[in-house]
């Protein structure tokens, strides 16, 4: 805007140079034709065009030329007054842009924030260690002396009670029906009617599945912190569960490792055997801490901050990070039920006004 206003001014500038330029040639002319008209048919000795050539002014000259200058005096006046209300009202204008843009500026200032409320809580820091499912369970069926199957009379997967007949078969000493020594799913049933068995190999398991154990190794620092029937936390296939530990091993294995394991309860058959399980064994705990969403920490030259909200207005505000775990961080500087901003935090500058539009 500023630019705009000095090029009106070097145009208007310009404009009254030329028309005083041009009122000096009218000038001229006009004097010429006077001399031509009144003064052609004198003597040479009283032409007063002569005298003006020869220095002598003529006596209208001056009256003529205080006249031109006059009237370039009052076009300067007039192209000034013009001016001057030309930029004024460039000013005005600038002058209410700017108010536009400002008021503007103040509702785009206004940012959409979410937040969570900061929790007075312990901070328990866990340590993962995986594993794989498997029955908790599990009982061979076999049979006593080698024969011929007659009759299958159960399919895998089938729920069976103990001493329930799995198997019908041929022997030398005649029939045989081949029992369940205890209640649980048929798994692994590989034989049909006309397959020869013999006592070597199983024709089927009945498993446990009612209880799921989960088998897994820790290094002897981590055996510390585990304790028979401690509870632990054990994510499979994106599902959480409470797992009891029901034994942990005295010895190390050739690797180094010592065995534990853990059970659970599964009841819905939610659980298949054979899948990895990821078991939290709690390593470290921050006692009576203030916790938030890691999300909401911002990190500027090595500093820790996050923003409160209270009546819509953001506060900035330095923290100390005690503890991390994966999306909650314990700290110090703030108080438990503060509004954190977890989300738009990072457009946010102290004191701005912002509009809470989701959040715990």
């Amino acid at each position: 805007m500023e630019f705009n206003v000095r090029m009106n001014i070097r145009a208007t500038t310009q404009y009254v140079q030329f028309k005083e330029r041009l009122l000096g040639i009218t000038l001229h002319k006009h004097m010429m034709l006077y001399e031509r008209r009144f003064t052609s048919h004198l003597p040479i000795g009283l032409n007063p065009t002569y005298s003006l050539r020869m220095g002598v002014l003529s006596p209208n000259y001056d009256r003529k030329k205080k006249k031109v200058k006059g009237e370039i005096r009052g076009m300067k006046k007039i192209i000034l007054g013009f001016s001057f209300v030309l930029i004024v009202s460039l000013l005005a204008a600038c002058t209410e842009s700017n108010d536009a843009a400002e008021n503007e500026e103040q509702e785009e200032r206004v940012v959409a924030v979410e937040t969570e409320e900061a929790v007075e809580k312990d901070l328990v820091i866990d340590k993962s260690i995986y594993g794989r499912t498997a029955p908790n369970h599990v009982a061979p069926v076999a049979v006593q002396t080698p024969g011929e199957v007659k009759e299958v009379m159960v399919e895998n997967e089938e729920e069976v009670d103990d001493n329930d007949t799995i198997l019908k078969i041929s022997t030398a000493v005649g029939s045989q029906n081949v029992r369940s020594t205890t209640e649980g799913e048929v798994i692994n049933l590989l034989v049909n009617k006309g397959d020869v068995v013999d006592p070597e190999e199983p024709v089927a398991m009945v498993a446990d599945l009612d209880t799921i154990k989960i088998e897994f190794s820790v290094t002897k620092q981590l055996l510390s912190l585990i304790s028979e029937d401690d509870k632990v936390n054990v994510f499979i296939e994106d599902k959480e569960y409470e797992a009891a530990i029901t034994n942990v091993g005295t010895l190390p294995n050739e690797t180094g490792l010592y065995s534990v394991i853990a059970t659970v309860d599964n009841e819905k058959r939610e659980i298949l055997p054979g899948v990895v399980a990821d078991i939290r064994i709690p390593e470290k705990k921050v006692e009576t801490a203030i916790l938030i969403p890691t999300s909401a920490i911002v990190n500027e030259e090595n500093k820790d901050f996050i923003f409160t909200v209270k009546e819509n207005v953001a506060t900035r505000q330095e923290i100390k990070v005690l503890e991390t775990e994966s999306d909650v961080t314990a700290v110090e500087g703030i108080n438990a039920g503060d509004q954190v901003v977890t989300t738009g935090q990072l457009t946010l500058t102290d004191g701005a006004e912002v509009n809470v539009t989701g959040g715990e």
